[in-house]
């Protein structure tokens, strides 16, 4: 497989001052095209930055050429509104609404920011740097799994046991649902995170459903001691996708230029279709998988670049392989 920054690639056909149509090759990351697409098309304004994206998820996509329709909405002080549809074949086969902006941080003035080292601000949920990282194998079956390493933060998934502090008490007020965590690196050198990067690595967690033990009736397909994905019969096609962006993917030497921190938690799986949810943290990282040094105050440098929301199913994995491996769902 090419490269992810080269798999988002799209090119301009046609553009008039509020609306432009985009050529691109569907290979299974179709939120991530359409974001790019919208990229290209505020590349020359003051609002450059995607902060909200909203995406609904019609139908599903065929490996082969689409069209991304920008179009402007409204245009403000502080933000852009586009829509823009993805169609193949003459279909819609997704449709999002986007806010662009401006992430430029605001220099002096009243802060209106937390930000360590207040104690209410939020910090890196993971617990180890990435240099004591190892990595763990992904699952074949996932396309892009040459594309991608990971390392599973085993101690989060530990909290997901029954027998956790998080759910020792006799009276659980709040919580459930179940946690995870890992390092996520793109492995190609020339590979690059960018904001069409973003929906990739929100849709890529392990589902509540393969998260809880056998003993929920609910559960299909847990993790073992590795973190690694036993055999399912079900697969979770998201529905619908909501991204914000909290910041700029970093460009500095203090980052990591190809890996990132993600966190999610699922409270929710309900009936019909075993609907669930997923909110993803996606993170700075100080360094590469297995690389770096540790040190002090490390984790009080890393800034989440973007919160990922979903809604998916659960459906039987048959129905999957009978529309083909010619049909991708992966964002």
């Amino acid at each position: 497989m090419v490269p992810l920054a080269r798999a988002l690639d799209v090119s301009e056909i046609s553009r008039c001052s509020e609306t432009a149509t985009y050529a691109t090759e569907l290979n299974g990351y179709t939120l991530g095209q359409v974001v790019e697409a919208c990229t290209r098309f505020q590349s020359e304004t003051v609002h450059k930055d995607p902060v909200h994206v909203t995406a609904h998820f019609l139908h599903a996509t065929t490996v082969g050429p689409a069209e991304v329709s920008v179009s402007v909405q409204k245009i403000g002080k502080n933000f852009t509104n586009l829509l823009a549809d993805l169609a193949q074949g003459g279909h819609i086969k997704l449709t999002s609404h986007l806010i662009f902006g401006d992430l430029t941080p605001v220099p002096g003035g009243v802060p209106r920011s937390l930000a360590v080292p207040s104690p209410y601000a939020r910090r890196l949920p993971l617990l180890n740097h990435p240099s004591a990282a190892v990595r763990d194998r992904m699952r074949h079956i996932w396309r892009f799994h040459s594309l991608l390493s990971w390392s599973i933060d085993h101690a989060i998934l530990a909290r997901n046991a029954v027998r956790s502090q998080t759910r020792a008490d006799t009276e659980i007020i709040g919580g459930g649902g179940a946690e995870w965590g890992a390092w996520c690196e793109l492995t190609r050198t020339e590979d690059e995170i960018k904001p069409s990067s973003i929906p990739f690595f929100g849709d890529t967690c392990v589902n509540l459903p393969s998260l809880l033990p056998d003993s929920e009736p609910a559960s299909h397909g847990a993790l073992d001691c590795r973190g690694t994905l036993t055999p399912f019969s079900s697969w979770f096609p998201t529905v619908i996708m909501t991204i914000e962006f909290k910041a700029r993917v970093p460009s500095s030497q203090d980052h990591a230029s190809r890996t990132v921190g993600l966190y999610s938690e699922s409270r929710f799986l309900t009936d019909p279709h075993g609907r669930h949810n997923a909110r993803v943290e996606v993170w700075t990282a100080p360094s590469a998988i297995g690389q770096g040094n540790l040190e002090a105050g490390w984790r009080d440098k890393q800034y989440c670049i973007a919160v990922v929301d979903q809604m998916a199913l659960t459906l039987p994995m048959d129905l999957n392989h009978r529309q083909g491996n010619k049909v991708t769902t992966k964002l």
